[in-house]
């Protein structure tokens, strides 16, 4: 049981972690990020970059691309 509890404390504690950096990216506060939100933050990111972590292909990146490609190592995880 108390496994589960701080397995599910760690998984809420990381989440909010990812959501405060795509707040931070976000400057139209619309829950995406655009390319030129994310270079306005991390000016090295790269078109290319981008585009491999927008998987939705939509044009932004949502929470999870977001955090996906910071896990790959594609847009930086530190401001």
């Amino acid at each position: 049981m108390k496994t589960t509890s701080l397995a599910a404390a760690l998984l809420i504690a990381g989440s909010s972690a990812v959501f405060a950096d795509i707040a931070a990216l976000d400057a139209n506060e619309d829950g995406e990020v655009t390319m030129e939100e994310l270079v306005a933050v991390y000016p090295d990111v790269t078109a290319e970059a981008f585009s491999t972590a927008d998987a939705d292909e939509s044009g932004t990146l949502n929470a999870d691309e977001l955090a996906a490609a910071q896990e790959a190592g594609a847009i930086p995880s530190e401001m």
